[in-house]
Protein backbone atom coordinates (compact mmCIF):
# COMPACT_ATOMS: atom_id res chain seq x y z
CA UNK A 1 0.00 0.00 0.00
CA UNK A 2 1.66 3.33 -0.97
CA UNK A 3 1.66 6.34 1.34
CA UNK A 4 -0.46 8.61 -0.50
CA UNK A 5 -3.13 5.56 -0.48
CA UNK A 6 -2.62 5.44 3.37
CA UNK A 7 -3.17 9.36 4.07
CA UNK A 8 -6.43 8.86 2.38
CA UNK A 9 -7.80 6.25 4.28
CA UNK A 10 -6.58 7.86 7.52
CA UNK A 11 -7.37 11.57 6.69
CA UNK A 12 -10.55 13.53 5.33
CA UNK A 13 -10.29 14.19 1.12
CA UNK A 14 -8.72 17.60 1.46
CA UNK A 15 -6.55 17.34 4.32
CA UNK A 16 -4.68 13.90 2.74
CA UNK A 17 -4.62 16.30 -0.19
CA UNK A 18 -3.36 18.89 1.83
CA UNK A 19 -0.80 16.50 3.20
CA UNK A 20 0.31 14.67 0.24
CA UNK A 21 0.85 18.31 -1.14
CA UNK A 22 3.06 19.08 1.86
CA UNK A 23 5.32 15.84 1.06
CA UNK A 24 5.88 16.59 -2.16
CA UNK A 25 7.00 20.28 -1.83
CA UNK A 26 9.34 19.47 1.00
CA UNK A 27 10.78 16.56 -1.56
CA UNK A 28 10.89 18.91 -4.13
CA UNK A 29 13.02 21.59 -1.20
CA UNK A 30 15.16 19.07 -0.55
CA UNK A 31 16.40 17.84 -3.75
CA UNK A 32 16.67 21.80 -4.98
CA UNK A 33 18.92 22.10 -1.57
CA UNK A 34 20.45 19.44 -2.87
CA UNK A 35 21.33 20.89 -5.81
CA UNK A 36 22.29 23.86 -5.36
CA UNK A 37 24.41 23.15 -2.54
CA UNK A 38 26.33 20.28 -5.07
CA UNK A 39 26.54 23.05 -7.91
CA UNK A 40 28.33 25.38 -5.31
CA UNK A 41 30.52 22.96 -4.43
CA UNK A 42 31.67 21.88 -7.74
CA UNK A 43 31.94 25.89 -8.66
CA UNK A 44 34.13 26.48 -4.88
CA UNK A 45 36.39 23.54 -6.13
CA UNK A 46 37.07 24.98 -9.53
CA UNK A 47 38.37 28.51 -8.05
CA UNK A 48 40.10 27.06 -5.20
CA UNK A 49 41.71 25.11 -8.06
CA UNK A 50 42.16 28.26 -10.35
CA UNK A 51 43.70 30.27 -7.28
CA UNK A 52 46.20 27.42 -6.05
CA UNK A 53 47.41 27.48 -9.82
CA UNK A 54 47.91 31.30 -9.59
CA UNK A 55 49.43 31.05 -6.02
CA UNK A 56 52.01 28.35 -7.09
CA UNK A 57 53.21 30.64 -9.51
CA UNK A 58 53.67 33.34 -7.68
CA UNK A 59 55.61 31.62 -4.89
CA UNK A 60 57.73 29.71 -7.95
CA UNK A 61 58.37 33.86 -8.93
CA UNK A 62 59.26 34.82 -5.99
CA UNK A 63 61.55 31.81 -5.21
CA UNK A 64 63.54 32.44 -7.95
CA UNK A 65 63.63 36.23 -7.62
CA UNK A 66 64.86 35.68 -3.42
CA UNK A 67 67.60 33.25 -5.00
CA UNK A 68 68.77 35.60 -7.53
CA UNK A 69 68.76 38.71 -4.67
CA UNK A 70 70.65 36.43 -2.12
CA UNK A 71 73.07 35.52 -4.84
CA UNK A 72 73.19 39.20 -5.46
CA UNK A 73 73.89 40.26 -1.62
CA UNK A 74 76.03 37.67 -1.13
CA UNK A 75 78.36 38.63 -3.77
CA UNK A 76 78.13 42.00 -2.62
CA UNK A 77 79.06 41.38 0.91
CA UNK A 78 81.93 38.97 -0.16
CA UNK A 79 83.42 42.00 -1.97
CA UNK A 80 83.14 44.54 0.79
CA UNK A 81 84.53 41.55 2.90
CA UNK A 82 87.24 41.16 0.10
CA UNK A 83 88.55 45.08 0.52
CA UNK A 84 89.98 46.02 3.79
CA UNK A 85 93.05 48.59 2.44
CA UNK A 86 93.21 52.07 1.29
CA UNK A 87 95.26 50.40 -1.68
CA UNK A 88 92.68 47.25 -2.38
CA UNK A 89 89.72 49.81 -2.43
CA UNK A 90 91.86 52.34 -4.99
CA UNK A 91 92.53 49.16 -6.88
CA UNK A 92 88.49 48.22 -6.70
CA UNK A 93 86.57 51.38 -7.08
CA UNK A 94 86.56 52.10 -10.74
CA UNK A 95 84.75 48.51 -11.36
CA UNK A 96 82.36 49.90 -8.84
CA UNK A 97 81.73 52.73 -11.03
CA UNK A 98 79.47 53.30 -13.70
CA UNK A 99 81.10 52.64 -17.34
CA UNK A 100 83.07 56.12 -17.99
CA UNK A 101 84.45 58.35 -20.73
CA UNK A 102 87.50 57.75 -19.41
CA UNK A 103 89.11 55.93 -16.39
CA UNK A 104 89.53 58.04 -13.01
CA UNK A 105 92.84 57.60 -11.49
CA UNK A 106 93.36 57.27 -7.66
CA UNK A 107 96.62 57.54 -6.38
CA UNK A 108 98.06 57.30 -2.08
CA UNK A 109 101.08 59.20 -1.82
CA UNK A 110 103.45 57.23 -0.12
CA UNK A 111 103.46 58.20 3.82
CA UNK A 112 105.76 60.81 5.55
CA UNK A 113 106.35 60.99 9.09
CA UNK A 114 104.27 64.09 9.17
CA UNK A 115 101.16 62.41 7.55
CA UNK A 116 101.81 59.16 7.96
CA UNK A 117 98.21 58.17 6.41
CA UNK A 118 98.27 61.07 3.22
CA UNK A 119 95.00 61.80 1.81
CA UNK A 120 94.21 60.10 -1.55
CA UNK A 121 94.08 61.97 -4.35
CA UNK A 122 91.63 61.35 -7.15
CA UNK A 123 91.80 62.25 -10.65
CA UNK A 124 88.61 62.80 -12.26
CA UNK A 125 88.52 63.71 -16.22
CA UNK A 126 85.87 66.46 -16.47
CA UNK A 127 84.04 64.13 -19.16
CA UNK A 128 83.35 61.81 -16.40
CA UNK A 129 81.56 64.25 -14.52
CA UNK A 130 78.15 63.95 -15.58
CA UNK A 131 78.13 60.51 -15.70
CA UNK A 132 79.25 60.44 -12.08
CA UNK A 133 76.35 63.18 -11.03
CA UNK A 134 73.78 61.12 -12.88
CA UNK A 135 74.89 57.43 -11.33
CA UNK A 136 74.87 58.78 -7.66
CA UNK A 137 71.42 60.71 -8.58
CA UNK A 138 69.83 57.55 -9.69
CA UNK A 139 71.38 55.54 -6.56
CA UNK A 140 69.32 58.09 -4.31
CA UNK A 141 66.06 57.84 -6.78
CA UNK A 142 66.81 53.82 -5.61
CA UNK A 143 66.72 54.68 -2.20
CA UNK A 144 63.37 56.36 -2.54
CA UNK A 145 62.26 53.98 -4.80
CA UNK A 146 63.34 51.04 -2.46
CA UNK A 147 61.51 52.72 1.09
CA UNK A 148 58.50 53.35 -0.50
CA UNK A 149 58.33 50.20 -2.40
CA UNK A 150 59.03 48.36 1.32
CA UNK A 151 55.99 50.68 2.56
CA UNK A 152 53.65 49.24 -0.69
CA UNK A 153 54.75 45.75 0.04
CA UNK A 154 53.60 46.47 3.63
CA UNK A 155 50.29 47.18 2.76
CA UNK A 156 49.67 45.11 0.04
CA UNK A 157 50.40 41.99 2.59
CA UNK A 158 47.53 43.96 5.14
CA UNK A 159 45.49 44.14 2.26
CA UNK A 160 46.22 40.05 1.50
CA UNK A 161 45.73 39.10 5.20
CA UNK A 162 42.11 40.81 4.56
CA UNK A 163 41.87 39.08 1.75
CA UNK A 164 42.47 35.36 3.00
CA UNK A 165 40.23 36.16 5.75
CA UNK A 166 37.13 36.97 3.51
CA UNK A 167 38.28 33.82 1.51
CA UNK A 168 38.50 31.27 4.20
CA UNK A 169 34.98 32.70 5.85
CA UNK A 170 33.19 32.28 2.09
CA UNK A 171 35.40 28.92 2.21
CA UNK A 172 33.62 28.02 5.69
CA UNK A 173 30.47 29.25 4.63
CA UNK A 174 30.52 27.27 1.42
CA UNK A 175 31.50 23.59 2.77
CA UNK A 176 29.48 23.97 6.38
CA UNK A 177 26.22 22.56 5.91
CA UNK A 178 25.58 24.08 2.84
CA UNK A 179 22.64 21.49 2.53
CA UNK A 180 21.22 21.99 5.44
CA UNK A 181 21.20 25.31 5.83
CA UNK A 182 19.75 25.73 2.22
CA UNK A 183 16.74 23.31 3.25
CA UNK A 184 16.58 25.32 6.62
CA UNK A 185 16.11 28.39 4.53
CA UNK A 186 13.66 26.98 2.20
CA UNK A 187 11.73 25.40 4.85
CA UNK A 188 10.68 28.36 6.09
CA UNK A 189 8.58 29.17 2.82
CA UNK A 190 7.56 25.49 2.99
CA UNK A 191 6.14 25.99 6.50
CA UNK A 192 4.04 29.89 5.50
CA UNK A 193 2.87 27.69 2.82
CA UNK A 194 1.86 24.43 5.17
CA UNK A 195 0.07 27.41 7.51
CA UNK A 196 -1.35 28.85 4.64
CA UNK A 197 -2.93 25.34 3.24
CA UNK A 198 -3.93 24.41 6.40
CA UNK A 199 -5.43 27.62 7.00
CA UNK A 200 -7.40 27.03 3.72
CA UNK A 201 -8.33 23.84 4.68
CA UNK A 202 -9.87 25.15 8.39
CA UNK A 203 -11.72 27.66 6.56
CA UNK A 204 -13.55 25.22 4.09
CA UNK A 205 -14.68 23.21 6.38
Amino acid sequence: MSMPTALRRLLPGTSALVVIAALILLVLLAGRSWLAAHDAAIQLAATLRAQEKVLAEANQRQRERDASLAAALAQINAAKRRVTTPAQAVAEIPDALPPLPKPVEIQIPPPTPEQPEPPAVATVPQADLKPIYDYLQDCRACQVSLAATRENLADERTKLAAVTTERDAAIQAARGGTFWTRLKRNAKWFALGAAAAAAATAAAR
